[in-house]
């Protein structure tokens, strides 16, 4: 998991999420819960865990994106 959490990444996801979300999505996170997309962004502005395993998984699919990792798998 992504060790220091900076306001420009916390800004950047929060950024994706309310652009690229509709809003009655909802998230299932492991056995931690079911959030919606405002209970996401209260997580992700605390910088608790829920927030972090976001942030995470939001890094962990951009940089599969921007390393072609992403397009690699939906062409096989």
């Amino acid at each position: 998991m992504t060790d220091k959490i900076t306001a420009e990444l916390k800004k950047l996801v929060l950024w994706r999420l309310e652009l690229e979300v509709p809003p009655n999505f909802k998230l299932s996170i492991g056995n931690k819960g079911t959030f919606t997309k405002d209970e996401l962004k209260q997580h992700i502005e605390k910088g608790d865990d829920i927030g972090r395993i976001y942030i995470d998984t939001q890094l962990k699919f951009m940089r599969a994106l921007t390393n072609g990792e992403f397009t690699k798998l939906i062409a096989e």
